[in-house]
């Protein structure tokens, strides 16, 4: 009587560690968590960005939620500096990033992506009456930048053959403040962001050049996390089928940027 009742202990202890497995774990990169947790640098309005009242809002969040509520899943933002955001992904700090995240030759060597998004291009951005009208004009200049971003790609390449300033800076915000005070003439970012500053402030900015690339954005997740990136592919699907995505776009972006991604 004792062994049998430790046989079926034993067995018993197994089925537990294999239901804590199934629940818990991740096959072949997916997960069955009803957690949804999004990695996002918070600091690049209109995508994602803290309001006054400390909360994170933004193009991004509503999308994060609405794919959310598509999966049957709670969303757990968790806000990461965008120099180490990758590498959080890879340390399996969180199970994506919803993050502005340009979709590069690059980065699909290391991540899987989702399809795009939404619209955007890399773009120079210069005070109001400032007279720079092309990249040539950059010439002398200081121009602004975020490092490891594909606006500091995009100002490298520009740079090879027009001699200029590169200034870095670890917030968005924090290179429009210094172009609003005369500290440097130009920065290069995601036109999403820059015409979400110029809306916001014409007198002081202006998008001198828009579309210096073609760079839709998508949802990063690691490499062999293809499960995921298909549940939420289908979730994006459907939101852009139901006008959940165009709405969200007009909202933050006041113009649809994601009904034909180029």
């Amino acid at each position: 009587m004792i062994q049998k009742t430790k046989k079926y202990l034993g067995t018993l202890g197994v089925v537990l560690i294999a239901m804590t497995v199934a629940l818990t774990g991740c096959g072949k990169g997916g997960t069955k968590s009803d957690v949804l947790r999004v990695g996002l640098d918070n600091v690049t309005p209109p995508m994602e960005f803290t309001d006054d009242k400390g909360e994170t809002i933004g193009f991004d969040i509503d999308l994060a939620n609405a794919i959310g509520e598509k999966l049957g899943k709670k969303v757990e933002i968790i806000p990461t500096a965008w120099d180490g955001i990758f590498m959080a992904l890879k340390a399996n700090k969180f199970d994506c990033i919803i993050s502005d995240v340009s979709i590069t030759e690059e980065r699909l060597k290391e991540f899987a992506f989702s399809k795009p998004y939404i619209n955007n291009s890399q773009s120079i951005v210069t005070a109001a009456n400032s007279t720079i009208t092309s990249p040539e004009d950059l010439k002398d200049k200081k121009v602004g930048v975020v490092p490891n971003s594909t606006g500091e790609e995009a100002a490298n390449k520009l740079v090879e053959k027009i001699p200029f300033e590169i200034k870095k800076y670890d917030q968005t915000i924090q290179f429009f403040s210094d172009l609003k005070i005369g500290r440097i003439d130009a920065l290069v970012t995601d036109i999403v962001t820059a015409r979400y500053y110029v809306n916001t402030d014409k007198e002081s900015y202006k998008v001198a050049v828009g579309d210096l690339n073609n760079e839709p954005l998508g949802i990063c997740f690691k490499k062999d996390n293809t499960q995921l990136r298909d549940e939420v592919q289908k979730a994006i699907d459907a939101l852009k089928e139901d006008g959940t995505l165009k709405s969200i776009s007009e909202k933050w972006c006041g113009e649809d940027l994601v009904t034909n991604i180029k």
